[in-house]
């Protein structure tokens, strides 16, 4: 079962940018309960090496919180989609917006951030942070 992000969680994730080996998606994948993401990773790796970009085209902190965790595991997700998967990327989505909820402790960014990922993260503008962007070779 997905774990809930907590700002005082210790668990530190890779910085911006860096390039994740398999072996630290799957730690990370394990201790945020991702269990199902990490069974479709292992069994089809995506051809591009997994890296964040964090909150694209956003803030990574605000008010002196980091929600880049949440970013980063919508990254992953992204990363490891597949074409045409739309309730699953409905669901990352969500996920998300739940998480910068939790994370912040109020609604008003994660439901913005919600519709910014709707609007602009579909597969089909191939963008580097589109969905399955590990994937699809944008």
């Amino acid at each position: 079962m997905m774990r809930r992000l907590r700002a005082d969680d210790p668990f530190e994730l890779p910085p911006v940018g860096a390039t994740v080996a398999l072996e630290r998606v799957c730690a990370i994948c394990e201790h945020y309960g991702l269990e199902d993401l990490w069974r479709k990773i292992e069994a089809d790796p995506p051809a591009k090496a997994f890296a964040s970009d964090g909150c694209t085209g956003w803030v990574d902190s605000w008010n002196g919180i980091s929600i880049y965790p949440a970013c980063f595991l919508h990254d992953l997700k992204y990363w490891a989609g597949y074409p045409g998967e739309e309730v699953e990327r409905l669901i990352a989505d969500a996920e998300l917006m739940v998480d910068v909820a939790c994370l912040l402790g109020g609604t008003g960014m994660a439901e913005t951030m919600f519709h910014g990922v709707r609007l602009g993260g579909h597969e089909a503008f191939r963008q580097p942070f589109s969905w399955g962007f590990g994937r699809n070779g944008a």
